[in-house]
């Protein structure tokens, strides 16, 4: 069975098991203590290297994945499925989010796992989804952790723009009755402030007391215009690592967490 008809086929069987689990009332939560990892990455679709950027994913081994200018058929990358590529002999699943057309293809971001990713109505045929004004949202279990994922690329042109789509997505976050929820990617913010709108609910590990500057251009306001964002009363902050190379404009952010 090939890889793509391995991941659509166990996107069904886990869709068929999370809607008996939530038709039956049951429902298991995860021991205080339990372990997962988080790494979100711009990867400038692999212009620097994607055996390189391949490298790095594989050494931090996080248990989710998130990645933004990944391309889908665009001719500078070679016209491959990034997500594909970057997901081969390392995880098992993965999700593309079709940001916008780009020259012969499409840009957007990717999430990789080798965790249970729970299907949804609108993926397509592929498996992949239309962004929301700037991120898409999945449902991911890793080591009995239902989290639900936000990963994130919003707008670096206009600052009005950017706030409409946090504003947007502080409406998702406010609706969304996951237990467990972390927001991610590349914000591109000129400060942090921008990101109040989602701090009422959220905690972030990237902020004035604990910068990482993970933007390498000097063009921008800030360099911290990655981040990781999480529900602060259920997960708690073990470790966060920034990679520091040249494999792309922007360093990753690597982080495990564990549940209180």
């Amino acid at each position: 069975m090939g890889k793509m008809r391995k991941r659509l086929t166990a996107l069904g069987m886990v869709a068929v098991l999370s809607f008996s689990m939530v038709a039956a009332g049951y429902s298991v939560k995860p021991q205080p203590g339990t372990s997962f990892s988080l790494m979100t990455w711009n990867v400038r679709y692999g212009a620097e290297g994607t055996s390189q950027q391949r490298h790095q994913i594989a050494f931090y081994n996080a248990d989710i994945v998130l990645l933004q200018e990944t391309d889908f058929g665009v001719t500078r990358s070679g016209k491959v499925n990034q997500a594909e590529l970057y997901a081969d002999g390392l995880y098992d699943y993965y999700l593309y989010g079709k940001d916008d057309d780009y020259d012969t293809g499409t840009i957007g971001t990717s999430l990789l796992t080798n965790g249970k990713i729970a299907k949804r109505d609108d993926y397509n045929d592929l498996g992949q989804i239309e962004m929301h004004d700037g991120y898409f949202h999945a449902d991911v279990e890793v080591h009995g952790v239902d989290l639900s994922i936000y990963n994130v690329h919003l707008n670096y042109l206009r600052t009005d723009w950017r706030a409409q789509q946090l504003y947007e997505l502080a409406l998702d976050v406010d609706e969304d009755e996951s237990d467990y929820i972390i927001v991610a990617g590349d914000f591109n913010i000129q400060s942090f402030d921008e990101l109040s709108v989602l701090l009422t609910k959220l905690d972030s590990v990237n902020n004035d007391e604990t910068y990482y500057a993970t933007y390498h251009g000097l063009d921008w306001p800030t360099q911290a215009i990655d981040n990781v964002l999480y529900t602060g009363d259920t997960l708690e902050v073990t470790q966060v690592v920034m990679p520091v190379n040249g494999n792309s404009d922007h360093n990753a952010l690597f982080v495990n967490f564990k549940v209180k």
